[in-house]
């Protein structure tokens, strides 16, 4: 094979694959009227794709096959995502049976795998972020200070907070809020978070303040929570051999990128979930590389409140935590059984006369370990929230959070082909989604149809709902497929243009441009800004196409492009065999939640923050070479 590849004229022909396939990615359109394959900037993108391919194509010849198809794979993926993305994009559908988009999809692969196979390559040679054998950073003189990064990553959020002062009182906030005040509780939002906010806003209310003073109050101290945490981190990627420079560099990517100081200030719980998630992470993180001691206390901490204050963390957290346990079980049976079948003894490598296995067992002591924490986490977490139901008398009769992509897949349906409905297939649906719902179908958005879903109904009878469900995704399973493509494509193609809320009137202003974040102080609050140039700044950010419209600019800032981060770190360490594979279990939380949010209602910002919280981490897993024990 390789004696094909090495021909000299292989990259040039790639370079003209790849640029047709670029071709129908709505990003690279000159305009709407001009394809890119029919202008002259097609021209120069095969050039300097022609020129790439040729200085990189020997080492792409060269590598393993292995990482081969690894890159193969993934390059596969993100130009299935880019070609998909870019159809949702314009004209909120995609027709799989497209024979000629599968062959643009299939081009753009060729040239989009030698790239990323070099890269690779080069992230092999990634050491100059590490400290070298001899300069480990024990001296105190060269160790980080943990409180001055906590105290410099919170006075970096602190013009923020003024500028928005008393804080981004946005999306459920005024719901929990009136919650506390009515005493009305419902587990459609974290009893936990509801009583920390709402109750902090109703007792600044009660003893004669303002408002503003108990919203100013929770955002502060949600600030020293999240900086914290932040600040462990930095101090855990210092334990890892990250050189100085290295850590400065989080420190200031923490406290100046706008997403981390834009959500300090939000009184959503996504901050702190995301926060407590990362400490989970973290720590998963020290258990992977084992270059200092586990903490037992700081990862239950973070695994029962991260579920505490979201609903989908439960589920994400046993889908990670059960994949980790069978990964470690099977890897520690077959370290046990290589050990055995050798014939080796500890004093093989260390010069003790010890028995075979024990090194087996205590990697399955700490396996165990690991294993109790996360089944206490569950428990603590399951015992928490009853005791929080019991003292609150929440009601749990609300069903359209889960069943958001099939409500959705019906008003697709019959929005777009009502006649595959029969009349008795018409009455069953509107027991449960009445005619007045269903007219409110939105492509990217589902909260104001699925708010109109008949509980009631499907408490008495969810068997006819699913067999309805069943019924009409059989006859039309193409719009079930971009009716769930549709809230939740923004997640996984960079170039989605985040205005999910287009056209929502607002206390002051209406959604129009952008909708990346609920920027405004809701009643009872009211905004107090003391910077409002800096006010000024986050609303382009917030509510107009400012960053989103910057090339390069725009992907740091794109859930779908910080996804394909992700994925692109996930494939190269699973490219680089069984010593790298163990490196992927602190990532695996953030995946099971991005996977969880492909459920859910639409695509926001808010809801995989931890995939910017979670870069700065890439950097150890990836020089990490050698397996712990």
């Amino acid at each position: 094979m390789n004696k094909y590849l090495s021909k000299p004229y292989i990259p040039y022909i790639v370079a003209l694959l790849g640029t047709y396939g670029l071709e129908g990615v709505s990003a690279l359109s000159v305009s709407e009227n001009i394809r890119f394959s029919n202008s002259i900037f097609s021209f120069f993108v095969f050039i300097l794709s022609a020129g790439l391919l040729k200085k990189i194509w020997k080492e792409f010849v060269d590598g393993s096959l292995g990482r081969k198809i690894w890159a193969g794979i993934f390059a596969f993926l993100i130009s299935v995502a880019l070609h998909f993305g870019s159809r949702l994009e314009v004209v909120e559908n995609v027709r799989p049976a497209n024979m000629e988009m599968w062959i643009r999809i299939i081009f753009l692969a060729f040239f989009v795998c030698p790239v990323v196979t070099v890269l690779w390559n080069r992230a092999d040679r990634l050491d100059f972020f590490v400290l070298r054998d001899g300069q480990t950073g024990s001296t105190e003189s060269k160790r980080i200070n943990g409180l001055q990064i906590w105290a410099m990553i919170f006075l970096m959020w602190i013009p923020v907070f003024l500028a928005l002062y008393p804080g981004a009182f946005v999306y459920d906030a005024q719901e929990e809020y009136i919650e506390v005040i009515s005493r009305a509780f419902t587990t459609h939002h974290p009893l936990l978070h509801v009583l920390a906010l709402g109750g902090l806003v109703h007792g600044a209310e009660y003893i004669g303040k303002h408002p503003n003073a108990g919203i100013a109050l929770y955002v502060i101290i949600q600030m020293i929570i999240m900086s914290g945490i932040l600040a462990y981190s930095i101090k855990k990627l210092e334990s890892f051999g990250l050189k100085k420079a290295y850590l400065i560099f989080v420190m200031a990517f923490y406290g100046l990128f706008p997403v981390f100081p834009m959500y300090a200030v939000c009184t959503a719980k996504d901050g702190l979930f995301t926060s407590f998630l990362f400490l989970c992470i973290t720590e998963l993180a020290v258990y992977v590389l084992d270059v200092e001691q586990f903490d037992p206390v700081i990862f239950t901490i973070g695994s029962v409140l991260m579920m505490l204050m979201r609903n989908n963390g439960i589920y994400a957290y046993v889908a990670a935590m059960v994949v980790i346990a069978v990964f470690e079980l099977i890897r520690c049976r077959t370290k046990n059984k290589a050990t055995k079948d050798d014939g080796c003894t500890d004093a093989d490598n260390n010069g003790a006369n010890t028995p075979p296995i024990k090194m087996t067992h205590t990697r399955k002591g700490r396996v165990c370990k690991l294993i109790m924490l996360a089944i206490l986490s569950i428990v603590l977490y399951i015992g928490s929230n009853a005791v929080l139901k019991i003292a609150t008398h929440a009601t749990a009769d609300e069903h359209q959070e889960i069943l958001t992509v099939p409500i959705q897949q019906l008003a697709r349906t019959y929005t777009y082909s009502a006649d595959v409905f029969s009349e008795d297939d018409i009455e069953t649906l509107h027991k449960f989604i009445p005619e007045e719902s269903l007219i409110t179908y939105r492509f990217r958005i589902s909260d104001v149809l699925k708010s109109g879903f008949n509980n009631p109904a499907y408490d008495r009878d969810p068997a006819s709902f699913w067999s309805l469900w069943r019924k009409i995704g059989i006859r039309k399973p193409m719009i079930y497929l971009n009716a769930w493509f549709g809230t939740s494509y923004g997640y996984w193609y960079p170039d989605a243009l985040n205005n999910v809320y287009a056209g929502n009137q607002m206390y002051t202003f209406q959604y129009t441009d952008s909708s990346y974040f609920g920027f405004e102080t809701e009643p009872p609050g009211v905004r107090d800004s003391k910077f409002p140039l800096l006010e000024r700044f986050y609303e382009n950010l917030s509510l107009k196409q400012f960053q989103q419209r910057i090339p390069v600019v725009s992907q740091l800032f794109s859930p779908g492009f910080m996804w394909w981060l992700c994925a692109f770190v996930i494939c190269y360490l699973l490219s680089r065999g069984n010593k790298s594979v163990r490196n992927l279990i602190p990532l695996l939380p953030a995946v099971c939640v991005w996977l969880t949010v492909l459920l859910g209602p639409t695509t926001l910002v808010r809801y995989v923050l931890i995939l910017w919280f979670t870069v700065p981490l890439y950097m150890a897993l990836i020089v990490k070479k050698d397996e712990a024990v």
